[in-house]
C-alpha cells in the first residue's frame, strides 16, 4: 500500500482535518487550551486513519504479524480517546477527570493481551480474526458507546439553555456514528470511522465556535450581542422581560479583588439559571447587568420565578435588584425593558436605601455604648431620599445632662434644643449645623461650643461634635453627634 493510495482513500477525512488545522489559526472566540485540544484530537483521528490503512493491509498478508497484534487494540483504543479529546475540547469534564478515563486505561491491557488470553479477541496462525465465544467479544464497541452516550449527557447538559440548532446537528452526527457501531455489530462489518470522526469533529467545532460567540463567556449565559438578536428574532413570542442588577460589584472588585467579582457574577448567574422554568432565556448583558426573556408565560408564572430567583440568592452574599415588565400588543421589546429598568432601579434605590440605614444603625449604635461609656449624651437626626430632616432623637444621656427627665419633658423636636441656645451663640451654632448638612463633599464635620440653658434655668457651656452619614449620591441619610458638658472647664478659665 502507497502513500499515494493512502490519501486517496482518506481524502476526504485529509481535507476536513487540514482545513480544520488552518482554522484554528485564525480563532478569537475560542480559549488556547481549546484550541490545542482541538489539534490533538485531528492528530488523533488523522492516526486512526493511518492506522486502519495499515491494518487492513496487514489483513493481506498470508502470516499473522506482530504489526496487527498492536494495531488493533491501539484502534479500539483510540476510538474513545477521540470522544474523551473532543469532550475536552468544550471542557465538559473539568472535574473527576481521571474517573472517566478510568474505562479507557483499564481496557488497554486487557486489549493489548487478548491476542494470547483469548478474552476478547484474537488472530490465529491464518491471521484471520477470531472474537471471544462470551460477550466480550463485542468489548471494544461497548467501551466506544459508553463514550458516545457520555458525549451525549454532557453536551446536551452544558448547552440546555440554547443551541437549539447546534445541538441537533452534533446529535445526528453522534446518532449516525452509533447506527454504525450497531452495524459494525449485528452484521459484523469492518469499518473505518475516521471521516466520520473527521465530521463530526468539524460541525462539532462548528457548533462550539458558533455557541462560543453567543456565549459570555465568563458565566456561560448569552451575552449581549444574542439579546439584541434574540429581542428581534423573538419579538412576537416574548411575553415577558426582568431586568436584573448586582449590587456593590465595584465594591468587591476594589475591596476583594477582580477574582472576587467574577465569583460573585457567577454565583448571581447560577442563581438565575437555576429553577427548573422551561422557554426561559438569561443574558449577561453588561458588567453586572443581566436581563431575562420569558417565551409565552404568564405574570403569575414570571413573577413566582422571580421569588424563586431571588431565594436562591439569599442563600448566597450577593444582593440584586430585579424589575420586570409584561410585553403588551403594540408595545416593542426595547420599550417594555426601559419600562423593566425603571422597576429594576427603583428597587435597587429601596435595597440601597435599607443597605445604607442598616449600615448607619450599626454605626449609631456603636457610638450609643461609647456615649454611655464616657457619660456624654448622643442625638441623631434622619433625612429622606431629597434631604429633608424627617425625624430627631434626644438621647436619655442627653436629656439628663439638661435636667430633663423622659421625651415628656424634652419632645423630639429639633426646637427643643435651638430654643435653648444662648441668644449671642445661636446664629453661630445654627449656621455650623445647616453648613455641615449642606456640605455634600462630606469633608465637613460639626464641631462647636455654645451655652445652653438647662431646666433649672443656668446657662451651661457644651461641647457637641456631629457627623453626617450620606448615601453614595450625597445626600444626608442620618446625623449622629455626642454631647459633653465643659462648663467647669469654661468657668475655671475664665
Amino acid at each position: 500500500m502507497s502513500i499515494v493510495s493512502l490519501a486517496m482513500n482518506d481524502y476526504i477525512m485529509i481535507a476536513e482535518l487540514l482545513g480544520l488545522w488552518v482554522m484554528l489559526d485564525s480563532n478569537v472566540h475560542l480559549k488556547k487550551r481549546t484550541i490545542n485540544v482541538t489539534r490533538v484530537v485531528i492528530i488523533l483521528i488523522f492516526s486512526e486513519g493511518v492506522f486502519w490503512a495499515i491494518e487492513r493491509w496487514t489483513r493481506e498478508i498470508g502470516h499473522l504479524s506482530i504489526t496487527r497484534i498492536i494495531l488493533t487494540p491501539t484502534i479500539y483504543l483510540l476510538h474513545p480517546l477521540i470522544m474523551l479529546a473532543i469532550m475536552e475540547m468544550a471542557e465538559l469534564i473539568n472535574k473527576r477527570r481521571l474517573l472517566y478515563y478510568l474505562p479507557v486505561i483499564i481496557s488497554a491491557p486487557l486489549l493489548y493481551t487478548s491476542q494470547w488470553t483469548h478474552l476478547i479477541y484474537w488472530f490465529d496462525d491464518n491471521n484471520l480474526y477470531i472474537g471471544a465465544d462470551s460477550i466480550l467479544r463485542y468489548f471494544p464497541y461497548f467501551l466506544f458507546m459508553i463514550y458516545v452516550v457520555l458525549f451525549i449527557g454532557f453536551f446536551t447538559l452544558r448547552y440546555a439553555r440554547y443551541g437549539a440548532a447546534e445541538r441537533k446537528g452534533i446529535l445526528i452526527s453522534i446518532f449516525a456514528a452509533t447506527v454504525g457501531v450497531v452495524f459494525h455489530i449485528v452484521y459484523e462489518v469492518d469499518a473505518d470511522y475516521s471521516t466520520l470522526f473527521a465530521s463530526l469533529l468539524l460541525i462539532y467545532y462548528l457548533s462550539l465556535y458558533v455557541l462560543t460567540a453567543k456565549e459570555d463567556t465568563l458565566t456561560h449565559l448569552l451575552n449581549r450581542q444574542c439579546y439584541y438578536s434574540d429581542s428581534e428574532k423573538l419579538k412576537y413570542q416574548i411575553s415577558a422581560v426582568v431586568s436584573v442588577d448586582m449590587n456593590d460589584l465595584k465594591k468587591i472588585n476594589d475591596t476583594q479583588g477582580h477574582d472576587a467579582g467574577d465569583t460573585a457574577l457567577k454565583t448571581v448567574a447560577e442563581c438565575l439559571t437555576k429553577g427548573k422554568m422551561k422557554n426561559k432565556k438569561v443574558y449577561r448583558i453588561g458588567g453586572d447587568e443581566y436581563a431575562i426573556f420569558y417565551i409565552g408565560k404568564k405574570e403569575d408564572e414570571v413573577k413566582r420565578d422571580i421569588e424563586e430567583m431571588r431565594s436562591y440568592l439569599a442563600e448566597t452574599k450577593y444582593v440584586c435588584a430585579f424589575g420586570y415588565e409584561m410585553v403588551d400588543k403594540g408595545r416593542d421589546i426595547d420599550d417594555t425593558m426601559r419600562l423593566a429598568d425603571q422597576e429594576m432601579y427603583a428597587n435597587k434605590a429601596k435595597l440601597k436605601d435599607t443597605e445604607e440605614r442598616r449600615i448607619a444603625a450599626h454605626k449609631e449604635a456603636t457610638i450609643r455604648v461609647m456615649h454611655e461609656a464616657l457619660g456624654s449624651g448622643m442625638w441623631g437626626m434622619e433625612f429622606d431620599e431629597k434631604g429633608r430632616m424627617t425625624s430627631v432623637e434626644w438621647s436619655p444621656e442627653f436629656r439628663k445632662m439638661l435636667g430633663y427627665k423622659d421625651e415628656y419633658d424634652f419632645p423630639n423636636r429639633l426646637e427643643s434644643w435651638s430654643d435653648l441656645l444662648y441668644p449671642d451663640d445661636k446664629a453661630r451654632v445654627l449656621k455650623e449645623f445647616e453648613d455641615t448638612i449642606q456640605d455634600y463633599s462630606g469633608q465637613k464635620n460639626y464641631d462647636v461650643e455654645y451655652r445652653l440653658k438647662v431646666r433649672n434655668g443656668e446657662w451651661r457651656w457644651f461641647h457637641a461634635i456631629g457627623r453626617l452619614l450620606r448615601r453614595e449620591n450625597g445626600v444626608p441619610l442620618s446625623y449622629v453627634g455626642m454631647f459633653v458638658d465643659i462648663n467647669d472647664v469654661k468657668v475655671g478659665n475664665a
